[in-house]
């Protein structure tokens, strides 16, 4: 197979670079999930969405190599996701949300090794100042180590908790280590932060969640810095421009995931099982679509 889907492989690009003309390797069909299809303007939008998820993925590929969207995909099953966070406090808890950031930064070859995790009881974090968000996840460097805060909230949600510290560990890889340059807007940053949560291996679970509270007509998004609010969780209408602030639409993860699942050589991914239902029928669209 010649590099993504046709061409040679093109030179390492410096950080931040996208090519915008050149070879399209990332496969671009019609297809979209069920529920989200429009006309006119809706389908230019749609396929401007799959457009940047394509040139973004050929960014991930130069950026991390092509190699890492070949390594095991994380599925949300009792093997990777724990199941006694409720009944555990204090330092056992925290340590066992400590041993899921490893997890989930072993899937994204992220070293958590110098990754201080800081959990704060529901709204501890940051109550919040309109009275309806308070942040659940946020990313930041202190004294030269990595620093992830979470909200216990969703220790009962140990799947959209995982979501949560993959995005997370997304700043690390892009911001932790150096890896964004301009011209990436702020906007942009926080899409490609979950964009990479696709490419590294996450995508399943941070896909469902997004799939979710989409068809809840609930938001789920991400505020400048990594801070991740309840409001874009669980409150957040489609019309609330914050809720929109750079993070990708359940349209554009199954287009990655698809994209993905080519990059691999799967016509039938058995990952794609744990996707919710129009997600998963959205890859298998694509995949059956012309060039497959």
């Amino acid at each position: 197979m010649s590099w993504f889907f046709g061409g040679e492989r093109p030179e390492r690009r410096a950080p931040g670079a996208i090519d915008l003309d050149g070879v399209k390797p990332w496969l671009r069909t019609a297809g979209s999930v069920s529920g989200w299809d429009g006309d006119g303007d809706d389908d230019r939008a749609a396929a401007k969405g799959r457009s940047w998820v394509e040139k973004c993925l050929r960014w991930c590929a130069a950026e991390f190599g092509e190699q890492a969207v070949r390594r095991d995909f994380a599925v949300p099953t009792a093997d990777f996701l724990p199941s006694d966070l409720t009944t555990l406090t204090g330092r056992y808890q925290r340590a066992r949300i400590l041993e899921l950031v490893d997890r989930v930064g072993a899937v994204m070859g992220a070293d958590t090794r110098n990754v201080d995790l800081r959990v704060f009881a529901p709204g501890g974090l940051d109550p919040g100042r309109d009275g309806r968000s308070r942040t659940v996840g946020r990313y930041y460097r202190s004294d030269g180590r990595d620093v992830i805060e979470i909200d216990l909230e969703y220790v009962e949600r140990p799947a959209d908790l995982a979501g949560i510290i993959a995005h997370e560990l997304g700043h690390l890889r892009l911001t932790g280590e150096g890896r964004l340059r301009a011209p990436w807007s702020r906007s942009d940053k926080e899409k490609l932060t979950d964009l990479v949560t696709v490419y590294l291996g996450m995508g399943v679970l941070t896909a469902n969640a997004a799939h979710s509270y989409a068809t809840a007509g609930r938001g789920y998004s991400v505020l400048p810095m990594g801070d991740l609010t309840s409001r874009m969780l669980n409150g957040a209408s489609r019309a609330d421009t914050v809720h929109r602030l750079g993070y990708l639409t359940p349209e554009q993860f199954a287009h990655a995931l698809a994209c993905c699942a080519r990059r691999r050589d799967e016509q039938d991914p058995p990952w794609a099982r744990h996707l919710e239902p129009g997600i998963r029928a959205a890859v298998h669209r694509t995949l059956a679509g012309p060039g497959s």
